[in-house]
Parts: C-alpha cells; sequence; structure tokens
C-alpha cells in the first residue's frame, strides 16, 4: 500500500464508483496499512462505522475521502449516490416501522377494547409509544387482586382495582410501568406506602405511591428523597399525567 494506490481508491469512494461490500472488503484487507499510512485523524474519519443501515458505513467513509483529497489538493467530483441511497433506505425504513406501528396500533385497540373505552387517551398514546419489547397484561381476575391484597395487607383504591381489572400490568421502556404483582410495601420517611409502579417524570425508578385510605397518587423523587402528591386518583393519573408524558416520548 502507497499513496497512489490509496489516492485512487480514495476517488473512487469519492466519486461514487465503490458499493457499501467493495469499500467493506478493501478495507478490511488494508486496515493494518492504513493505520499507518494516514494520520490518526485521517484514518478515523476514513473508517467505516458498524451500521443497521447498508449505506451509512460507505456515506460517512466517503466524507472522510473528500477531506483527505481536499487536503492533498487533488481534483475530483463528489458524487451524491451515497446520500441518495442513504435517504432511499431510511426512507423505506420510515415506511416499515409506520406500517409496524400502524399494525400494532390495531392489534392493541382489537385485543383491548374495554381499556381504550375507559381510558382512550391513555390508551391512545399508550398504542403509539409501545415498542416490540413492551408488555400489556391480560385483566387481572378478582381473585388475583384478593390475593395480592392479602398478601400486602393493603386494600386497594377502588379505581386501582378498575384499572386492574383491565390489565394485570403495562410496561413500557420510556418509563411506564404498572404492575399488580409488582406492588410492595414502602416506608418513607416512617410513612407508609404500597408501590403502585413506576414513572420516569423526573428520573429513572422514580416511584408512583399508594397511601392506605385514599384514592390519591403520590410520586417518589427518589434522587430528592421526596414524596410528592401526583394526582387525586387512578383516572387522573392515566389520563392526563401518563397520556401526556407518553405523548411526548
Amino acid at each position: 500500500m502507497n499513496s497512489e494506490v490509496l489516492a485512487i481508491k480514495l476517488l473512487d469512494l469519492a466519486e461514487g464508483r465503490e458499493t457499501p461490500e467493495s469499500w467493506r472488503s478493501w478495507w478490511d484487507e488494508h486496515e493494518p496499512e492504513l493505520e499507518n499510512l494516514l494520520s490518526r485523524g485521517e484514518f478515523l474519519k476514513l473508517k467505516p462505522c458498524r451500521h443497521d443501515f447498508r449505506w451509512v458505513p460507505v456515506l460517512t467513509s466517503q466524507k472522510g475521502a473528500i477531506a483527505i483529497l481536499e487536503k492533498s489538493g487533488t481534483a475530483f467530483e463528489v458524487s451524491n449516490l451515497y446520500q441518495e441511497r442513504y435517504l432511499a433506505e431510511l426512507d423505506a425504513f420510515c415506511k416499515e416501522q409506520e406500517r409496524v406501528q400502524r399494525k400494532k396500533q390495531k392489534e392493541f385497540k382489537a385485543n383491548n377494547p374495554e381499556l381504550f373505552c375507559r381510558y382512550p387517551k391513555f390508551s391512545k398514546a399508550l398504542a403509539k409509544a409501545l415498542e416490540p419489547s413492551d408488555e400489556i397484561q391480560p385483566a387481572a381476575t378478582e381473585e388475583q387482586i384478593a390475593s395480592q391484597e392479602s398478601v400486602l395487607d393493603f386494600t386497594l383504591p377502588a379505581q386501582v382495582r378498575e384499572f386492574f381489572l383491565l390489565t394485570a400490568g403495562i410496561q413500557v421502556s420510556t418509563g411506564v410501568i404498572l404492575s399488580l404483582s409488582g406492588m410492595f410495601d414502602l416506608t418513607i420517611h416512617g410513612e407508609r406506602y404500597c408501590v403502585l409502579g413506576e414513572f420516569w417524570k423526573e428520573a429513572d425508578g422514580d416511584q408512583l405511591l399508594l397511601r392506605p385510605g385514599e384514592e390519591t397518587i403520590w410520586y417518589y423523587a427518589h434522587e430528592q428523597d421526596k414524596v410528592k402528591r401526583l394526582c387525586n386518583d387512578m383516572t387522573e393519573l392515566l389520563e392526563k399525567k401518563l397520556a401526556r408524558y407518553l405523548n411526548e416520548q
């Protein structure tokens, strides 16, 4: 490998004569030589990145090649091929994501009509925010709720019970977790609470709390070690607080 051979390859890259595969193959074959021949900055800018999109590595390397050629005073004509192919790939990816999202929303609504009927704003926002790894559990039974209340020695507020009769829990990766089976007792500053789930409104891991005999939903900001009143009841939590949060994600 010498400067003349490299210059020819850089011209091929800048002017769009490489494919993603040919460029990656050539780079892998000559990487040690290139590291010795180029400055550290030039080497890193030219190195093809690892990416799920086919055209991104060759596009980013083209920018590195252009910088090296311009510095050397070599004449060339920049090709827009890689940029155009990347944009086409991105457009196809976005359309596929939209298709999957619409399908997921349709399936979610079809599988949870009562949830949509009772909490329309929350359900619509949830459908938009759902990722493949997120979980919507089937409805809990009266027996399951009673069993958890017995374990916790805690009577759930009526609206919380109503929610769990529609779904035993949801887990959204952007920071909303409500789970019947995951509830537990927690004492904060001498006050007893029952943890309803998590809501990452201020920080990851912040918790939603219940107090005995109340419909009120409380919020524990763990970084501040402070309990705050969040809303009046479960319906307000879902239809206002969580719906707004999910719509912003």
